[in-house]
C-alpha cells in the first residue's frame, strides 16, 4: 500500500511540478540573483520580468513543441555566453595580478560609453552567429509533423523585444526624475 508522500509525489510528478515547475523556479531564481547581484538592470521589477522570460525560453522546450527549435539554438548561445564570459572575467584577473595599475588602465581607455557598446554589440552578435541563432529567423523553425507559422513567431519576437526595451527605457526614465 501507497503512503500518502508516495501519492502527493506521483501526482505531483503527473502534474508537471517535479519536471518543469521546481526547475523552472530554480533557473528563475539563480537569473534574478545573478541580475540584482551584478547591477545589468538597476531597477528590481526589469530584474524580474527577465529572468522570469529567460527561464520560460530555457524551459519551455520541455513542453511546447515550437520551441524545441528555438530551445537548442538558445541553449548553444548561452552555453557559449557563458564560456566567453568566464575566460573574460579570468583574463581580467589574470591582468590584475601581472599590471599593477590595471584598474586606472581600463577607466582611462575606456572613458566612454561607446566603446563599451561597440565590445559589446561585436560579443552578442559573434555569439548570435556562431551559436546559429540566425538560423532561427531565416528559416523558422516547424517542428516535424506541425507547420509552423514563422511571421507569427518573428511578430512575437520582436514584440517580446520591444516589450523589453519599453520596460528598460521606463525605468531608466524614472529613475532619472528622482
Amino acid at each position: 500500500m501507497l503512503n500518502p508522500f508516495q501519492l502527493i509525489m506521483e501526482r505531483l510528478i503527473e502534474l508537471g511540478v517535479i519536471n518543469f515547475f521546481i526547475p523552472w523556479i530554480i533557473t528563475t531564481t539563480v537569473f534574478w540573483a545573478l541580475l540584482n547581484k551584478s547591477k545589468i538592470f538597476e531597477s528590481p521589477l526589469v530584474n524580474a520580468i527577465l529572468s522570469i522570460s529567460v527561464a520560460f525560453l530555457v524551459w519551455g522546450y520541455l513542453v511546447s513543441p515550437v520551441a524545441i527549435g528555438l530551445g537548442k539554438y538558445l541553449s548553444v548561445f548561452i552555453t557559449q555566453g557563458l564560456v566567453i564570459i568566464i575566460v573574460f572575467l579570468f583574463g581580467l584577473l589574470g591582468a590584475s595580478m601581472f599590471y599593477p595599475k590595471f584598474s586606472e588602465f581600463l577607466t582611462t581607455t575606456f572613458k566612454s560609453r561607446t566603446i563599451i557598446w561597440v565590445f559589446l554589440a561585436i560579443f552578442v552578435s559573434a555569439l548570435f552567429f556562431t551559436s546559429g541563432l540566425y538560423k532561427v529567423l531565416i528559416t523558422g523553425f516547424p517542428p516535424p509533423g506541425k507547420e509552423a507559422d514563422v511571421t507569427t513567431l518573428i511578430v512575437m519576437l520582436v514584440a517580446l523585444i520591444i516589450g523589453i526595451l519599453v520596460l528598460v527605457g521606463v525605468e531608466w526614465g524614472v529613475e532619472g526624475e528622482k
